[in-house]
């Protein structure tokens, strides 16, 4: 997880929680706190609009802002927001932006079970689980297509702390890794799960050379619909795409098209431009295509992992200490 020097005044937490989070840990918070509201968002919901008075709130615990302007107004003595969510571009605006609100994600709470998600639709292509599965509904005894993993290669398009879980995960079967990320001032050891790691100038490259192409990207303007048609052409025939990424950095109809086409061989998706995915989408019908409920990310162990989190960076704000996995605004991660 990552550390950014940037402090917060040393202050007593007062705290609005915007999630659906278990008694225990409200009780907890309520011993360390001056003040704790809770007013849940359950995934899936309309954003709530908050009730209670938030004069003196400080702290946010939530899913997202999808209306930030509409909180600052309401909360404008929040100084810090830390979201459940490792992407938080619902979240930040020009008005959050411009403002002294610290905000802070999940990064690294979630990246071990996204790894296992890619993993098992990786396996569940290679093997054929989909046609089994179809072939078994209609008791049809048939021998299908299966292939070799070892050293099929893997394109991990956002080599970051996700891509990283998944290349540990891969190189284990055998695969051939090559990372692509924006930045690449790490030393190389840094990288090491993967075979090689390109900037992102070389993506068209890592894209017609992978077998498997799993995006792993967050949603920024560089990133909106980044995997276009002509993105999406460049994949090897017979290849599948696994976006465990951000939903809206694939332009969903040219997917579409390259499936139905079968440019591609398949796709597995865990996120969409528009969630709870519309019963009426074209994914739901196609026998090449995974859907799974933006789910990659959860395990049992998943909301200890953000608590304790929030817990560390709770007592941090509270110290006046730089808090853990602060968002670059401007970057929007």
């Amino acid at each position: 997880m990552s550390n950014l020097s940037v402090k917060t005044k040393k202050i007593s937490p007062n705290v609005y929680i915007r999630i659906d989070i278990p008694q225990e840990y409200i009780d907890k918070l309520k011993e360390i706190c001056s003040m704790v509201i809770v007013e849940p968002w359950k995934y899936g919901q309309p954003e709530p609009v908050p009730s209670s008075d938030l004069s003196e709130c400080n702290v946010i615990l939530t899913l997202g802002l999808h209306d930030p302007l509409h909180i600052l107004k309401n909360a404008p003595n929040v100084q810090w927001v830390q979201s459940i969510s490792v992407g938080t571009d619902a979240m930040i605006n020009d008005d959050v932006i411009n403002s002294d609100v610290i905000i802070t994600n999940t990064k690294g709470c979630t990246s071990v079970p996204i790894a296992e998600h890619t993993i098992a639709m990786i396996t569940s292509f290679a093997r054929g689980v989909p046609t089994m599965i179809r072939n078994q509904k209609e008791r049809k005894w048939e021998r299908i297509p299966v292939m070799d993993l070892e050293n099929a290669t893997v394109g991990i398009i956002g080599y970051g702390e996700i891509g990283f879980e998944i290349a540990k995960r891969c190189r284990s079967l055998g695969m051939q890794v090559i990372g692509c990320r924006r930045n690449l001032g790490k030393k190389n050891r840094e990288f090491e799960p993967a075979n090689i790691v390109v900037g992102m100038d070389q993506v068209d490259d890592v894209i017609s050379h992978s077998d498997f192409l799993v995006l792993a990207l967050p949603s920024t303007r560089e990133t909106v619909h980044f995997f276009n048609r002509e993105r999406l052409r460049k994949m090897k025939q017979g290849s599948y795409l696994i976006n465990v990424g951000r939903g809206n950095t694939v332009v969903e109809e040219d997917l579409i098209e390259c499936l139905i086409n079968n440019r591609i061989a398949g796709a597995a998706l865990d996120v969409f431009e528009v969630e709870p995915l519309p019963k009426e989408h074209p994914f739901w019908q196609l026998e090449n295509v995974i859907v799974s409920p933006h789910n990659a990310y959860y395990s049992p162990k998943t909301m200890d992992r953000y608590m304790d989190l929030f817990m560390r960076n709770l007592k941090l704000f509270s110290e006046g200490k730089p808090l853990i996995n602060i968002v670059d605004k401007q970057l929007g991660y």
